[in-house]
């Protein structure tokens, strides 16, 4: 084990189990029992605006982007534009509705607008889509652990899945805010020494990369632009999919169901779209500048960027950056471990228990579902290493139905026959978009899953409540709404 991952790893492990051991002490000092679900509602403005931010800087977003532009350049980074429109989305739209509804999470919401039935199956989709979630970023933690050790990739997603697991487990969501606190604030400052840095120690410096490309005839890599089918298939597919899944997403949602209020939530929007959105930059110069150097490019797209970082910055800047980069996915493991934990108590399990659990039993399931959850994501890093940015979208796409028939049961109307029809229509077609070529017999090669399952959705849910009449009016508009404020 080298220098640079030890220090990475004492890093992490003081502040990980520094402040998870201060909350317990608070928390029994006050004789509480801890929530991991939702830390009692009271996040403030700076913990839930980082918290939402660091949230979706996962795997996609630091390794996941090196690899896309690796691969197709500069247009990767419409997968940050793509999460900039989703927290405006969070911001001022589904994280204000979901906290002023108070349910605990998005199955449990859909419950309370179309049934105990829907409930059931979404919980059990979106626990499914979550734990793909989090294999990811259980790869992408290994890359990282990789790129400082020399270890192979497998073993350093199980080193980096027990470590991620013990960053949730000690006090749930509360814990996971304050150590992102810490982190963020170690990754940017990292992140904007590192970009100066690169520009003096690379071969030929920025403009070098440049010019290979120009002179490799891939002059498009360089643009955000890139060519009309990237832009098409990857761009717009990356919005369509990032803003209506993630935007009604249990690992998102969850940390705005622990605001204190929604004007938390709103403020929280001038804090968390800029964090978050000019984070790619970096990553995905690292990937552009990878491919132009031999000794890196030969290394294939997942560990040229990583070893790029490792190989050509000083040990002191790299120990800085590889503890933020770390930070930010062990971030977003415990954010995507928590979520189907979540999920599988409250609305597997405490739905279907009279009165509910307790909430000492809640806390001593969701932990032990988070353990189960982190053994069983490590091992399969042994055998499937897709590409993590397509692996994610095509993930998000099972939830985009979600988002239609959650806006349509809130403010407009609700009918169970058409949000069921809705769901399982658009899971069959995602299942025959991937798994067929039903695409290119129908003439519609151009269009990605999240495309066809966002257009599908719209139409049949639209549709279906314009005909049918005998639909209940939306939540926020009926008398039986009982809201939080």
């Amino acid at each position: 084990m080298n220098s640079i991952l030890i220090l990475v790893l004492v890093y992490n492990i003081i502040v990980i189990c520094g402040i998870g051991k201060y909350l317990s002490y608070k928390a029994k000092q006050q004789q509480q029992i801890t929530d991991m679900a939702l830390g009692g509602r009271d996040a403030g403005v700076a913990m839930f605006s980082v918290t939402i931010a660091i949230t979706y800087l996962g795997s996609a977003h630091v390794y996941g982007l090196m690899e896309m532009s690796f691969a197709i350049g500069a247009v990767a980074l419409w997968f940050c534009f793509a999460h900039t429109i989703l927290l405006c989305v969070i911001c001022l739209g589904t994280g204000p509705w979901i906290r002023r509804v108070g349910s605990a999470t998005i199955p449990e919401l859909i419950g309370k607008l179309y049934g105990k039935k829907l409930r059931t199956y979404t919980a059990c989709v979106g626990a499914m889509v979550v734990f793909g979630l989090v294999t990811l970023e259980t790869q992408t933690l290994g890359i990282g652990i990789s790129a400082m050790s020399g270890w192979s990739l497998g073993w350093s997603a199980v080193l980096g899945a027990a470590i991620g697991t013990a960053y949730v487990c000690m006090g749930g969501i509360k814990q996971t805010m304050w150590v992102n606190l810490v982190n963020a604030v170690v990754m940017y400052t990292a992140v904007i020494i590192a970009g100066i840095y690169l520009a003096f120690v690379l071969p030929d410096g920025w403009q070098g990369v440049t010019q290979h490309y120009v002179n490799s005839g891939e002059e498009f890599k360089l643009s955000i632009l890139g060519t009309p089918d990237l832009l098409v298939g990857f761009g717009l597919a990356a919005i369509f999919s990032v803003v209506f899944s993630q935007s009604v997403n249990q690992q998102g949602m969850q940390a705005a169901m622990s605001a204190k209020n929604e004007q938390t939530i709103k403020k929280a929007l001038w804090i968390a779209a800029p964090i978050n959105g000019l984070f790619g930059v970096f990553p995905v110069l690292v990937g552009l500048a990878a491919a132009t150097i031999p000794e890196f490019a030969q290394l294939g797209p997942k560990l040229a960027g990583a070893r790029l970082i490792v190989e050509l910055l000083p040990t002191w800047l790299v120990v800085l950056l590889q503890a933020g980069f770390l930070g930010a996915l062990l971030s977003t493991f415990a954010m995507s471990a928590l979520a189907p934990a979540t999920i599988f108590a409250k609305d597997i399990i405490g739905a279907n228990v009279e009165g509910g659990l307790s909430p000492a039993k809640e806390k001593a399931l969701i932990r032990r579902t988070i353990i189960v959850i982190g053994v069983l994501a490590s091992p399969m890093t042994f055998y499937l290493q897709p590409n993590v940015i397509p692996a994610i979208t095509w993930l998000f796409a099972w939830l985009v139905p979600f988002f239609f028939i959650i806006v349509s049961g809130l403010f407009w109307k609700r009918n169970t026959k058409i949000a069921t029809l809705v769901l399982l229509s658009c899971w069959l077609v995602n299942l025959f978009w991937s798994f067929t070529d039903i695409k290119h017999h129908i003439g519609l090669p151009m269009l990605e899953n999240a495309h066809i399952v966002a257009l599908i959705a719209l139409i049949i849910t639209l549709v279906g409540n314009l005909v049918i009449r005998e639909s209940k009016n939306g939540l926020f508009h009926s008398e039986e709404a009982k809201l939080t404020p």
